[in-house]
């Protein structure tokens, strides 16, 4: 007597025939044969926070998963085998790409994106034989970065050609590149706010543009980058976005020389780098991935391999302090790689300096060594006239205090504590945030040292420091402090500080109710 033949299903819950030697049902195998390859999808499907993130983070295999699970498919998930299939590879390969360590191969990736149909100006990397057209590219990462659905749209606003001559004359004004103290960097941040960018009502009166207004844009964004010495990201964040958007509709909507045009696209990489940076310190990580990728691509496509390797090495800066380590490791070597014969002394400097603290996150010490001591040589041949305006911050004094953090990471104060303490000693309090910072990294390693009086101390200056400026940064920090000395709480200094702390803490949550 024979038994019964197990009952078998199809992945969608169906029953399968005995007769039916096959692992699908009638209408899966309608619909497999119908999907022999990936369906053509709109372009908002590549807007989903999952894919966009997967993207920004360079990893073929999280695209794929993204792409898999995205909604358009219907409530259940595209499965590996099929897709799989599409890519030319068996579903165990597939489960391994998803799962493990980014993809490297070129062919294979480019391969996989145009199986994917996945848009070029999507890519972390440039598909062979693709022609580079920037302009749209850079409008479309624009898009991307937009933390606010209802904001994707470059700015249309009004404005009268006397208000713009008016803005034009200011910018002209002798001493207004420096933006020395808070107190001027608060009164321009605020009269830009009200103004529309003068790139946005030039190219309203005709389309053709010269060699001033690109001159006016990027002394703008020189400005800008001095109000972000005072001014933390919470409240700079928008007016960066709108100056890049101004910037994005110049590049596109103008017409202008060969030359000019890659002015202008490194105009618009180094506003997509700053947009990055203080997005990161308004606690938007993911938004200032997508500023970093967009801004890639046009310092790329502007030739410039300086500013397209200190956006890289953002990205790992990034990268280390949200957990990626080995992905901080890696980009922060790309960066090097890709600049060390096409950059500056002091770029190259910067750039070891990254490398520096992504070993050091990653808990390596021998390797942090070498990127300190291989910064410091590079530093010792800086020449200023070659160094590129977004470096103008490294100086002696920074690169100390980077030697003291990544001693602090690695957990060795006795040669942490003389750095910080030497660098901040000479460090203004106007510069709030970097000073709450580095009072921070001074704390930390105090109580590493077993100084808990001192931690206590210099934990109430950076707290102090903090509620000057809207940093994201500088609250995670003080939080830290404030975990770091809690099992310290029999200390008067330490209880005092906690005493502080929830003051600051209570007055800022009342505020935002």
């Amino acid at each position: 007597m024979t038994s019964d033949p197990p009952v078998r299903y199809c992945r969608c819950g169906t029953r399968l025939g005995r007769d039916n030697p096959d692992t699908l049902c009638a209408a899966c195998r309608r619909r497999t044969q119908d999907s022999l390859h990936p369906p053509a999808v709109p372009a908002a499907f590549w807007d989903s926070d999952q894919l966009r993130d997967a993207l920004a983070a360079g990893h073929m295999g999280r695209v794929v998963h993204a792409y898999r699970h995205h909604p358009f498919h219907g409530q259940r998930p595209l499965a590996q085998e099929l897709v799989a299939g599409w890519l030319g590879i068996t579903q165990a390969q597939l489960s391994r790409v998803e799962t493990g360590p980014p993809t490297q191969d070129l062919d294979r990736l480019s391969r996989w994106a145009r199986t994917l149909k996945i848009p070029a100006h999507l890519l972390w990397f440039r598909l062979p034989d693709h022609s580079w057209h920037p302009a749209p590219q850079v409008e479309r990462h624009a898009d991307l970065a937009a933390s606010d659905p209802s904001s994707r749209r470059l700015l249309v606003a009004q404005w009268t050609p006397q208000s713009t001559a008016s803005l034009l004359e200011h910018l002209d004004a002798e001493g207004e590149t420096q933006v020395q103290t808070p107190a001027v960097a608060i009164r321009m941040a605020h009269e830009w706010l009200v103004h529309e960018p003068p790139q946005l009502v030039e190219v309203r009166t005709g389309r053709r543009i010269g060699e001033r207004l690109v001159r006016k844009t990027e002394h703008r964004v020189e400005q800008l980058r001095h109000m972000d010495d005072f001014i933390g990201g919470g409240d700079l964040h928008e007016l960066v976005e709108r100056e890049l958007r101004g910037a994005i509709y110049l590049a596109n909507e103008a017409t202008y020389t060969e030359a000019l045009g890659r002015r202008l696209l490194a105009v618009v990489g180094d506003l997509y780098q700053l947009a990055g940076w203080v997005a990161t310190d308004a606690g938007m990580t993911s938004a200032a991935a997508r500023y970093y990728t967009g801004g890639i691509h046009a310092a790329h496509a502007a030739d410039d391999p300086a500013l397209a390797a200190n956006l890289i090495s953002l990205l790992s800066y990034l990268y280390s302090n949200v957990g990626r380590r080995d992905d901080a490791v890696l980009l922060a070597h790309t960066a090097w790689e890709g600049a060390k014969h096409r950059a500056s002394a002091t770029t190259i400097a910067l750039l070891q300096e990254r490398i520096a603290w992504a070993h050091a996150r990653a808990g390596e010490p021998r390797q942090t060594q070498r990127a300190l001591d291989e910064a410091d040589r590079c530093y010792a041949r800086r020449n200023p006239a070659d160094d590129p305006g977004w470096v103008y911050w490294l100086n002696q004094q920074e690169m100390q205090i980077m030697a003291g953090r990544c001693y602090t990471e690695l957990r060795q104060p006795r040669r942490a504590e003389p750095l910080l303490r030497g660098a901040l000693d000479r460090y203004s309090d106007d510069l709030a945030r970097e000073a709450s910072l580095y009072a921070s990294w001074l704390a930390e390693s105090c109580v590493q040292a077993g100084e808990i009086d001192e931690a206590a101390a210099q934990a109430s200056r950076s707290l102090l420091l903090s509620t000057r400026v809207n940093s994201s940064r500088a609250r995670e920090r003080r939080r830290l402090l404030w975990a770091r000395l809690r099992p310290h709480r029999q200390a008067k200094a330490v209880r005092q500080f906690e005493e502080q702390f929830r003051a600051v803490e209570d007055e800022e949550n009342t505020q935002e109710t």
